[in-house]
């Protein structure tokens, strides 16, 4: 569909299925390299400045390895009435977000940044989509949490897996809840001139 101006000149800052999954879909090759980066939130940081920076960090240590590749780092996180919903540690972490999250709205806000080291290009922007979860029985909480789905995903949810069916709203990119906003991602590296 794409075509990439670098013979596999893009590299993913990522091992997440869902974000690999993501921009396999736009049919173009590219290279994947965890970046290995801490990414605790510092006290201070506004959500969106958390994304950004992780997004930055994470583009930023492929990028000094790969220093002539187009890096994409990508960060994406669960935001319900100015807290951060990370990845629940244990069965009570999921239990509380879950409850947190029952009928009501909360944002996903996704940092990306694509970066060029050796041409000095960083290109970064947040996307945020609100999402509404249904009025979620607790038994259903427990049952889903029962899964083991909400192990690695930001708010104990996927909304592209199991946890599908307690989304019942969504305003804004449904690709940016899953970890990786694709319609801008591909405006992006289009505007940069690396698909065509």
């Amino acid at each position: 569909m794409f075509h990439v101006n670098d013979k596999n000149a893009i590299v993913l800052a990522s091992e997440s299925t869902r974000r690999v999954d993501i921009l396999r879909s736009l049919g173009i090759s590219f290279s994947i390299m965890p970046p290995g980066i801490d990414e605790r939130r510092k006290p201070y940081e506004s959500p969106k400045e958390y994304v950004l920076r992780m997004a930055y960090e994470k583009a930023r240590k492929v990028g000094d390895l790969f220093p002539d590749k187009w890096i994409i780092g990508a960060d994406t996180i669960v935001v319900h009435k100015g807290k951060v919903l990370g990845k629940p540690k244990t069965d009570e972490d999921a239990i509380a977000m879950l409850k947190r999250l029952r009928a009501n709205w909360h944002k996903v806000f996704t940092g990306y940044c694509i970066l060029n080291a050796s041409k000095q290009i960083v290109y970064q922007d947040v996307a945020e989509t609100k999402v509404f979860i249904k009025d979620l029985t607790d038994g259903e909480i427990a049952k889903y949490v029962g899964t083991s789905e909400p192990f690695d995903k930001a708010g104990s949810y996927a909304v592209q897996g199991k946890g599908g069916y307690m989304v019942k709203e969504i305003k804004g990119s449904y690709t940016n809840v899953v970890g990786l906003p694709i319609c801008e991602i591909t405006e992006a590296l289009l505007s940069l001139g690396i698909l065509s």
